[in-house]
């Protein structure tokens, strides 16, 4: 593995880096929510939640879509395979 494929885990581990966004990922992981939903599920202020979900989209672990006045979000399945993947490789390589 070279030294940009490592750069880049480690950009995508610190968007992980943080509880509340970890409880969103395993919220995420039973269905697609709206901002709303998600919003009743944590006690947070709607500026904190969409401050953690632009972290997430732009980490490319969540995809967002639009329908009307609401955002919702679901879990973006390929990230979180190449995430799992990229760590077991790093754990499995030779250094």
């Amino acid at each position: 593995m070279n030294k940009n494929n490592y750069t880049k885990i480690a950009k995508q581990l610190k968007v992980l880096a943080d509880s509340k966004r970890l409880k969103i990922i395993n919220l995420l992981s039973n269905s697609e929510m709206c901002a709303s939903e998600i919003l009743k599920a944590f006690r947070v202020s709607q500026p904190t939640l969409s401050h953690d979900m632009k972290a997430l989209v732009d980490g490319k672990f969540v995809i967002a879509r639009r329908e009307g006045q609401k955002t919702f979000y679901m879990l973006n399945p390929d990230t979180i395979f190449d995430i799992q993947t990229a760590l077991g490789d790093i754990c499995n390589e030779d250094l």
